[in-house]
């Protein structure tokens, strides 16, 4: 017990001397750039609304590209497992996406299907993120499924457990689990991908600073703002990870 807790004071310690570090490197670069910058950091407070308004846009724009790419994935990596026209559907899906970049997805899907269905820019963004992270995303969850043991699978048809009730209980939560790491990662990926949703005039989190920015002269401190709320956010996502990891480690 009593070298656990020293191993774990070590840890602390080191975390806490590595944040000190990295504040005096930020303090140091700072006060080096405010002497030929003349910081106006009032711009922020004056125009707060507007950046919570774009905050809470990427947000939403986020959790929703999520849940839909999630969904996308989920439902091509077992296309991309199965046999015939869905397979190979889905990997040429998987492949278009793969190597196109995002910034074209969003709009080929808001000037292209834009002028067919109508949807505004909001959901251009929803549908052109979620189709770009869905191709990756699909890839995760298919090398899950993949790397299952496939002794936990025979084990649950010796119970007299069928097809389906083998993959929903036993194959697909293995499957989350073994790819927990990647797909956190990912997600974090899309909250940084959203932000060329800028490109089609859509009021996110990057498209306020920018307007902000060229309104007062004020760029550094608009965009170091947007920098901090995106820091914010990725790091509370990184936290919900670290901790679904721990929970559902195998003991």
């Amino acid at each position: 017990m009593r070298a656990f807790a020293l191993a774990l004071r070590g840890v602390i310690m080191r975390k806490l001397y590595a944040l000190i570090f990295t504040g005096i490197i930020l303090v140091a670069l700072y006060f080096s750039i405010a002497q030929v910058y003349p910081f106006n950091w009032s711009v922020v407070l004056r125009y707060r609304t507007v950046f919570l308004k774009g905050l809470l846009t990427t947000m939403s724009l986020s959790g929703f590209s999520l849940l839909l790419s999630l969904s996308i994935g989920i439902v091509f990596a077992l296309m991309r497992r199965s046999i015939g026209i869905l397979k190979e559907f889905a990997i040429l899906y998987i492949f278009f996406f793969r190597n196109t970049p995002l910034l074209v997805v969003i709009l080929l899907t808001y000037y292209g299907l834009g002028s067919i269905l109508p949807f505004d820019r909001f959901w251009a963004a929803v549908f052109g993120l979620s189709a770009f992270e869905g191709a990756y995303l699909a890839e995760i969850i298919r090398s899950g499924l993949d790397a299952v043991d496939k002794g936990e699978l025979e084990a649950g048809f010796s119970l007299g457990l069928t097809r389906f009730e083998v993959f929903l209980f036993i194959h697909f939560p293995q499957a989350i689990r073994i790819s927990l790491p990647a797909l956190v990662g990912q997600s974090i990926s899309l909250v940084k991908d959203s932000s060329l949703a800028s490109v089609i005039a859509l009021a996110e989190l990057t498209m306020t600073g920018r307007q902000v920015g060229t309104q007062t002269l004020a760029s550094f401190e608009s965009y170091l703002t947007i920098a901090i709320f995106y820091v914010g956010i990725t790091s509370v996502l990184s936290a919900i990870g670290n901790w679904l990891e721990r929970r559902l480690a195998i003991p």
